[in-house]
């Protein structure tokens, strides 16, 4: 692993790290947050160590980042009453 690679994945452990739950939040929503932050999180870590570091791979961890966004933007905007 070359030393790009490692700063990309220790800033992508930072990001994708557990949240704990804010005190007042939403004990369900907030988990639904983690497991979404945890799955798009490993799937960073896997395109890091998959794909060579070009432009590609930033527009990649990009998209990966506004997956999250999105996700996250559902599940504040309909809860758990929308899911499963």
């Amino acid at each position: 692993m070359t030393k790009a690679q490692q700063t990309i994945i220790d800033r992508l452990n930072i990001e994708y790290a557990y949240q704990p739950c804010p005190i007042g939040a939403d004990p369900f929503r907030h988990a639904q947050r983690e497991r979404v932050r945890s799955v798009l999180g490993i799937a960073a870590l896997e395109l890091v160590q998959l794909a060579p570091r070009s432009r590609e791979l930033n527009h990649a961890l990009n998209k990966v980042e506004e997956s999250r966004h999105w996700a996250f933007d559902a599940i504040d905007r309909y809860g758990p009453e929308a899911s499963g």
